[in-house]
């Protein structure tokens, strides 16, 4: 879900004062202060190359306006951004209380851009979001506050009013691509593939030379089932830049779906070798090890779960190692050590997300530990005590925010759906599967489970007919 705006310069403003800056004011109204004029067109390049989500050109930008301009705040924000996307994140706090140390040489929006980041690392969600709005309620036309305080509503199930939202801030920024893409994505997790494609269009039309516009449409249809078309657009999308990583993530989904596993192994392989950070090659070496086990492929997993052990170690990755892992004992049919595992794992896991700031209210969920820990309920023949984390998969007590979120409701709604055919609760287990076609017509890694339901009916009304 990436970002573009086209921004210019129309004036120079030089302030005689000594010590204080120049401040270059673009016509969006949003203001940066630098007192090099080459700093501030790197910057911008930066910028642009940001909201595209050309990670490493974005990175090197904002660091070479950095250079040319020590004390350019905006560009500080930027690196810091990305220096936390890459896993730095002692390197992007750093950069953040530099620029809070200048905030008296700057002008009260990056007085409170710098707030705003600061808050994402010390202060809590309603205070992170109380920092957004009031930067909504000066600078309607702010991004990057509103894509904060829309995420906040989608965490909180408000679809609508995410997309009212971006719909209010093209009313002050008519030309803002970024928001048609942002709405499109947002019906896209509703379920409205149609209002989906036509915003996403119209962000393909206001940026035809990125790859981002057509990524961005090929996710939504590689999600939503339409998967040729979306293997048509990822590749558009990969003709402009062939290292752009997301768009082999998203081939990786597309492929999924129509149940091609070696090829969607073989593309979530691409996006780890082109991503930038190490942190994302664990999470893409991931997705391809999740295909091989829903392939069956024991040797293809066994070599990428090596590949994964290779990766230098971040905070989390030893625990979710340790938890992906317990699936290589699924597939080499040994649930009662995934089974064993997985309970010594969990007390880490609850820690693991609390750690994080959480809004009030917010449980401890893993839908992944659900899911192998269900599977291996079932090989053992415990059936009756996989359904109640199938149901918390199908409800997540925290509801869901994103594709990857929504995927596993979609799973867990389908293996549920299986256990309850068996059971004879057959009316529940279709109305189920018909709550996932409103989403997915046919997702290849269900499958299974809906000839299952499928198999139940027929047998059921053989036994009718005679």
């Amino acid at each position: 879900m990436t970002k573009r705006r086209a921004i210019s310069l129309f004036g120079l403003l030089l302030l005689a004062a000594g010590g204080v800056a120049a401040a270059l004011y673009l016509t969006n109204r949003r203001e940066v202060t630098t007192s090099s004029d080459a700093a501030y067109r790197v910057y911008r390049e930066a910028v642009a190359n940001e909201r595209a989500f050309y990670v490493k050109d974005a990175r090197l930008g904002f660091a070479k306006a950095l250079e040319l301009d020590p004390d350019f705040v905006m560009a500080m924000l930027g690196l810091a951004r990305l220096s936390e996307a890459a896993g730095q994140k002692e390197q992007s706090l750093s950069l953040i209380h530099r620029a809070e140390r200048l905030k008296n040489r700057v002008n009260e929006r990056e007085r409170l851009q710098i707030d705003l980041q600061l808050a994402a690392w010390e202060k809590t969600a309603e205070e992170r979001l109380k920092i957004a709005r009031e930067i909504l309620q000066r600078y309607p036309d702010d991004f990057r506050a509103t894509t904060m305080v829309a995420m906040d509503e989608v965490k909180k199930g408000r679809m609508e009013e995410a997309v009212r939202l971006f719909t209010k801030l093209l009313e002050v920024d008519p030309n803002s691509a970024d928001a048609y893409n942002q709405i499109g994505y947002y019906y896209g997790f509703r379920g409205d593939y149609e209002k989906a494609i036509e915003n996403l269009k119209k962000y393909q039309f206001m940026a035809p030379d990125q790859a981002n516009p057509h990524d961005s449409l090929g996710e939504i249809q590689a999600y939503s089932g339409h998967y040729d078309e979306a293997i048509a657009n990822l590749n558009r999308a990969l003709s402009i830049k062939p290292d752009f990583f997301p768009a082999y993530d998203h081939l990786g989904v597309a492929y999924e779906g129509k149940g091609d596993y070696e090829k969607a192994i073989d593309n979530y392989l691409k996006a780890a070798e082109n991503v930038p950070v190490e942190e994302g090659k664990f999470f893409y070496l991931a997705k391809a090890l999740r295909a091989t086990f829903e392939k069956g492929d024991l040797e293809r997993a066994t070599g990428i779960h090596v590949r994964m052990e290779k990766l230098p170690k971040t905070e989390r990755s030893d625990l979710w190692m340790a938890v992906i892992s317990t699936g290589l004992d699924l597939i080499q049919g040994r649930p009662a050590d995934a089974e064993r595992k997985l309970e010594e794992l969990k007390p880490r896991i609850v820690e693991a997300i609390l750690k994080q700031k959480r809004p009030p209210g917010y449980k401890p969920y893993e839908a992944g530990w659900n899911y192998l820990m269900a599977l291996a309920k079932v090989a053992l023949g415990k059936e009756a005590d996989a359904i109640p984390l199938y149901e918390e998969m199908a409800n997540p007590p925290n509801g869901w925010a994103n594709f990857e979120d929504r995927r596993n409701v979609y799973e867990g709604r389908a293996e549920l759906a299986a256990l309850l055919a068996k059971r004879g609760q057959l009316e529940r287990a279709e109305k189920l599967l018909e709550e996932n076609k409103r989403w997915n017509p046919s997702w290849g890694p269900t499958r299974p489970a809906e000839t299952t339901v499928a198999e139940v009916r027929r047998a059921r009304v053989l036994a009718s007919a005679k």
